[in-house]
C-alpha cells in the first residue's frame, strides 16, 4: 500500500469558506491532485488545557471557537 505523505495546511480566516479568491482556489487545485485519503488526522492549537484528549467518533459535534462572523459560518 502506497501512503501519502503528512501535510501541514493552515485554514486562514473562517470566510475562506464562504469566498472566492487567490487562497480557496489554491486548496481547490491542491486537493484535485490528491487521492481520497482512508482517514484524517486534524490537529487543533485552538484548545489550551492540561491534559490530552482524542475525539474518535464518525461525526463529531462542531466546537466554534469564533464570534461575530456570518450565520452561515455556525450552521
Amino acid at each position: 500500500m502506497t501512503k501519502m505523505p503528512a501535510l501541514f495546511i493552515g485554514h486562514g480566516s473562517p470566510m475562506n469558506t464562504l469566498e472566492q479568491n487567490g487562497f480557496t482556489d489554491a486548496w481547490r487545485a491542491f486537493g484535485q491532485h490528491l487521492p481520497r485519503p482512508r482517514a484524517v488526522l486534524a490537529v487543533s492549537a485552538h484548545w489550551y488545557f492540561g491534559a490530552t484528549a482524542v475525539t474518535a467518533m464518525p461525526t463529531p459535534r462542531t466546537i466554534h471557537d469564533f464570534y461575530g462572523f456570518p450565520q452561515a459560518l455556525f450552521d
